[in-house]
């Protein structure tokens, strides 16, 4: 399967806007050519002007044959007319393509708050990021009430960076959960055995967000 996560950053005031033509339209004209979804998130801290949410396809293929149905068709083409007669809502648009890592569960969003981390590996180190998540990290999570939602790598262009989707029941659950994998022993173990040679990941960024009020409704 291909997973593309893409991120709207919208028009300063227009986030509302986007998130009731996706909640009244997009989201049913997405299910009439097949395209899937994960889910939808905005951000849960700071001023959010931002949706993210990620698509569902067979492969590139099936991708680009949905998208081009989609873009073409008469009531998206209306639809995107009325709702922008003021102005344009998204300012930019960021998006990845991403396959399952081997040690991803299968993704399913059970909890009311997720985060997205996105590291950028130290160049050559990767795989290394790879076999601590797959070796250590999952189970250490789950060990301390972190839901293991999604691990993916890129599908299109160098390959160095790992994203992946964690759950909680509440922002509190996530501040105690981090810390007490953080404090545990068995983590810091694996953390400098791991890192040796030197760390493994150059660059990381996380965005907690909670799912929109339309976000899981693809099937």
């Amino acid at each position: 399967m291909l997973y593309e996560l893409r991120i709207y950053d919208a028009v300063a005031g227009r986030l509302p806007d986007i998130s009731g033509r996706f909640a009244n339209h997009t989201c049913a004209l997405f299910r009439k050519h097949g395209v899937k979804y994960l889910g939808f998130w905005t951000d849960e801290i700071g001023q959010s002007n931002r949706l993210t949410y990620i698509n569902v396809f067979d492969s590139m293929a099936d991708r680009e044959s949905r998208w081009a149905k989609f873009g073409t068709d008469p009531d998206w083409l209306e639809v995107r007319k009325q709702t922008e007669a003021n102005g344009p809502l998204v300012d930019a648009v960021t998006n990845r393509f991403l396959r399952l890592t081997p040690y991803s569960p299968e993704p399913k969003v059970t909890t009311a708050v997720q985060e997205l981390r996105i590291y950028e590996a130290v160049p050559g180190r990767l795989p290394d990021v790879h076999n601590r998540f797959a070796n250590h990290t999952i189970g250490l999570f789950e060990k301390h009430g972190i839901e293991n939602i999604g691990y993916w790598s890129e599908d299109v262009g160098v390959n160095n960076v790992l994203v992946y989707m964690l759950g909680y029941p509440s922002l509190a659950d996530r501040e105690k959960s981090w810390r007490s994998f953080q404090a545990d022993p068995d983590w810091n173990t694996a953390r400098a055995a791991s890192e040796e040679n030197g760390p493994l990941v150059r660059k990381s960024r996380h965005t907690i967000m909670r799912p929109t009020d339309y976000a899981f409704t693809s099937d």
